[in-house]
């Protein structure tokens, strides 16, 4: 399941909505809701995510907590030109091991990726 699948049903379960009204809100077919909660598709189109937020009136941390779960769960990445070539062999390992990394090693990846933005860290 991605974020935004998981978000959809959250946002779909605490309406009390079926997927098939769900689906007739966001102007869609019952069976793309399915997928797109299961995660087997990415997030809509930005027309139906604008619906979605319009008929079910969001609040705005309705809507931020949207918006991040379709940063986080687009399925297709453009990588920078201006990457080094170390950059490249490190995105090529992550992407190998995608689906199978510990949550041990998802934590040192990112506490590793914070090191450059904390003030006064020590990278030595």
């Amino acid at each position: 399941m991605t974020p935004f699948g998981e978000f959809l049903e959250q946002l779909r379960r605490s309406r009390h909505l079926q997927q098939k009204q769900m689906a007739d809100l966001m102007g869609i077919n019952p069976c793309y809701v399915s997928t797109m909660e299961k995660g087997r598709k990415g997030p809509p189109s930005m027309h139906v995510l604008e619906q979605l937020v319009k008929k079910l009136q969001m609040s705005q941390e309705e809507q931020n907590q949207l918006w991040r779960s379709v940063q986080l769960s687009e399925l297709t990445y453009r990588l920078p030109v201006n990457m080094s070539k170390e950059e490249f062999e490190l995105m090529y390992e992550i992407r190998s091991r995608l689906g199978a990394l510990s949550h041990a090693q998802i934590t040192i990846i990112q506490n590793t990726l914070m090191l450059g933005s904390v003030p006064n860290a020590r990278l030595d």
